[in-house]
């Protein structure tokens, strides 16, 4: 039976008591979770912490043994079309033929119908959209044809032509070159302007201070969540991911 009952509605997401299990391993334990509207979040922590795991959760993508959550107080399925996803890139068919305005578009099916065909006025914001990421150029261009980067930003435009309040990013900025990982932060960045929220898997320790100003750093459990100010500190960090990487982290920005 749905539930639309509002629950924590002042948070963009709230987690409560959440538990994921792969067989007899847990992923998440017990994971209490609450990220504010307005914010540009990074979920940090290291391999196999769970990060990907709490997005796919989170989006009703995997299945938890306990738990719940809400987004602007409402479950995940009362929430189509106002979360905007782009998933990690390794986990997407890009052989699948297809053109990047068709890609872009499919962001619109929700509002569209799945049987209706993109009028002008979709089309229209399928190209503005591309426009904001620097893509414009390659619509009709097979998405099987361009580079790991560019793909991305394709993505990225897909989840933007939605105009969704909540954006989640799996790990956007991995294995993509400079000038794609600064156009992607600057438009992140501007979309937290805007008042949207941005919640990232993020693995770069080293510019979480200076890219993102929320921070959530989990391993299984939760370590410590909060401003960026407040989480990033080498006690948390060594909780996190051990003593080496730790050092590593601080010696990057974190004070004693």
């Amino acid at each position: 039976m749905r539930d639309d009952t509002l629950h924590e509605p002042d948070q963009a997401l709230h987690v409560e008591d959440l538990t994921v299990s792969y067989g007899e391993t847990p992923a998440l334990w017990d994971i209490d979770l609450d990220i504010p509207p307005g914010v540009m979040c990074a979920i940090v922590g290291p391999n196999g912490a769970g990060k990907s795991t709490l997005i796919k959760a989170a989006l009703g993508l995997v299945r938890p043994i306990a738990g719940h959550v809400r987004f602007l107080g409402r479950p995940v399925n009362a929430m189509r079309g106002k979360i905007g996803y782009v998933p990690q890139r390794h986990s997407v068919d890009w052989d699948f033929p297809t053109c990047v305005r068709d890609v872009v578009e499919m962001g619109l099916y929700r509002a569209l119908g799945w049987f209706r065909r993109p009028g002008r006025d979709a089309r229209a914001r399928a190209i503005a959209a591309l426009a904001e990421v620097g893509m414009q150029d390659y619509a009709d261009r097979q998405i099987s044809q361009l580079s790991g980067g560019q793909q991305q930003r394709v993505f990225l435009a897909r989840a933007l032509v939605q105009d969704a309040p909540i954006l989640i990013l799996d790990e956007p900025l991995a294995g993509v070159d400079a000038a794609t990982e600064a156009v992607i932060i600057s438009l992140l960045k501007r979309l937290r302007d805007d008042g949207r929220t941005v919640i990232v898997v993020h693995h770069d320790l080293t510019t979480v201070q200076s890219y993102f100003d929320w921070l959530v750093m989990l391993n299984v459990r939760i370590i410590a969540q909060g401003p960026v100010a407040q989480v990033y500190t080498p006690e948390n960090l060594r909780a996190a991911y051990g003593q080496h990487l730790a050092m590593i982290a601080v010696s990057s920005g974190a004070s004693e």
